[in-house]
């Protein structure tokens, strides 16, 4: 191997907090590298520093940041090398995708504008997971569902063939088959000499890509080394956390008793379609008072539409919908607002940037009038603490992590204390530890006010530490419906299946 990527005492503050501190890194020609790291560790601003991209006001100092190419060794921090290097030299695949695409432009367009080629754009859709792409690059970028958007701008960040690519949590938005098919491009990638350093907080992603991992915590690399190594003999307690609290290793939820009387949540002939193509299909489902229940299904397949339909963010072209005994269509939205609350899917783009943690999550309270002036606020601060943001109340997003953003949205769907809770991937932005921690605080909340709950997540591991039922929805169609203690005995649909497959009772082992 030969050494593309050189990086000596990296450090980057904010204000006077230091959020990467004298980090060293070298890259080889053809290495997968793996950086791994809790949330709020520096694992973004370190990606973000290597790509020139550090917003203001942080301060960069670095004793080298070197790149080597056919035209020699290039000081990354001379005047005007990042414009000769990004796109063509270093790719990016972005943490926030939908963030990173223009709304309104065709997906073909964005491909073209890198590639320079019209007709690599459906070649980089297949490569990038699409069967079949051609419809997609038809599509403008706000169309895309969060695990399409993803897909796509791994396209967009190979387009060029740069000799490095950069991956800032990739696999956040996918599912586990789309998952597995973006590691082994990633691995192709690298086998055919291109350099790759991906961030993540998932192990099972470190196990199945890295040549090298390094482990991040509080802007400092604690711990590298091969991934058998470092996942199977963690030395620092950063490391061992994060082995550690892995959902397959958390105790399973226990069943909750079932209610009588009507259902929390009541769908029948649900039904929704795009430009002519289906993606609900009379659907049916029930969600009894005091149940937790996990939708799961391919990115792209129909959840989060669901869920926006649930809540009246998109009107269904047919079927009935009750929540929280409310039947909109005869009492209004107004009606369903304060009984059924969401935790969003992209949890930054949902915060106000302007306003403080507390305040975010005091919102709700202030809309619906709830209590007074300091019971509010009280409130907020105890909402920050249960999910382990007490130090955070005055903090706005942009100071923020992706998963502490996570955090305050779930924080704020609590606020009013809403029958029915309806969580879009509400562990996709946190690291294991905590995924833990909110499988833990989702749970203690819906058993002690015996809330009703609605999850979509792509990941089974987490679904099945907090839920009672698990119905997977395939075609626009709930395909399989089974309690989680017999999802992997009695699955019987080949797309249940295939779930399965991609996330194994102990991904770690052997």
């Amino acid at each position: 191997m030969t050494g593309l990527l050189s990086v000596r005492g990296l450090t980057v503050e904010y204000a006077g907090r230091t959020v990467l501190d004298g980090v060293d890194l070298d890259v080889d020609a053809g290495e997968a590298v793996v950086v791994l790291g809790g949330s709020g560790s520096g694992k973004s601003t370190l990606l973000r520093a290597l790509l020139g991209l550090v917003p203001a006001p942080g301060r960069v100092r670095v004793g080298e940041l070197a790149l080597r190419t056919d035209a020699g060794r290039i000081d990354l921090t001379a005047r005007g090398a990042w414009r000769r290097v990004r796109g063509r030299e270093i790719g990016m695949v972005f943490q926030d995708p939908a963030l990173a695409l223009t709304p309104l432009r065709r997906v073909h367009s964005l491909l073209t504008e890198v590639s320079g080629d019209p007709g690599r754009s459906e070649p980089l859709l297949r490569a990038s997971g699409f069967a079949d792409p051609a419809p997609v690059a038809a599509k403008r970028a706000f169309e895309l569902s969060g695990g399409m958007a993803q897909r796509v701008g791994f396209g967009l960040a190979v387009a060029g063939e740069p000799r490095l690519v950069l991956a800032d949590e990739p696999t956040t938005a996918l599912d586990g088959p789309a998952r597995e098919e973006l590691v082994t491009r990633l691995r192709e990638r690298a086998a055919a000499g291109t350099a790759v350093v991906l961030v993540t907080h998932d192990v099972t992603v470190a196990a199945a890509l890295a040549d090298r991992v390094a482990v991040l915590h509080r802007g400092r690399i604690v711990e590298q080394g091969t991934a058998a190594r470092v996942l199977g003999d963690p030395v620092h307690e950063a490391t061992r956390a994060l082995v550690r609290d892995v959902p397959w290793a958390l105790p399973p939820r226990r069943p909750a008793p079932r209610a009588g009387g009507a259902p929390a949540i009541r769908v029948r002939g649900l039904t929704r379609s795009y430009a002519g193509a289906r993606v609900l299909d009379g659907l049916d489902l029930d969600v009894g008072e005091g149940e937790v229940v996990g939708i799961a299904g391919r990115s792209g397949g129909g959840k989060t539409t669901l869920l926006r339909c649930l809540l009246g963010l998109e009107r269904p072209d047919a079927g009935e919908l009750q929540l929280a005994g409310i039947d909109p269509a005869e009492r209004g939205w107004q009606a369903v607002r304060r009984a059924v609350q969401l935790v969003p899917q992209d949890p930054r783009a949902s915060l106000n940037p302007w306003r403080t943690a507390a305040q975010l999550v005091a919102d709700p309270l202030d809309f619906h009038r709830i209590g007074t002036r300091a019971a509010r606020r009280a409130r907020a601060h105890e909402l920050l603490a249960a999910v382990g943001l007490d130090g955070a109340a005055d903090r706005r997003p942009n100071a923020l992590s992706t998963g502490q953003c996570q955090r305050v949205a779930i924080a704020r769907a609590l606020a009013v204390r809403p029958r029915v809770l309806v969580a879009d991937e509400p562990a996709s932005a946190l690291d294991v530890t905590l995924q833990a921690e909110l499988i833990r605080v989702l749970s203690q909340v819906v058993a002690e006010h015996r809330m009703t709950a609605l999850v979509v997540s792509h990941d089974l591991h987490v679904l099945e530490r907090l839920c009672d039922r698990i119905a997977v929805l395939d075609g626009g169609r709930l395909v399989e419906d089974l309690p989680v203690a017999r999802l992997r005995s009695d699955a019987a649909h080949s797309r249940t299946r295939a779930l399965l497959a991609a996330y194994p009772t102990d991904p770690l082992a052997g």
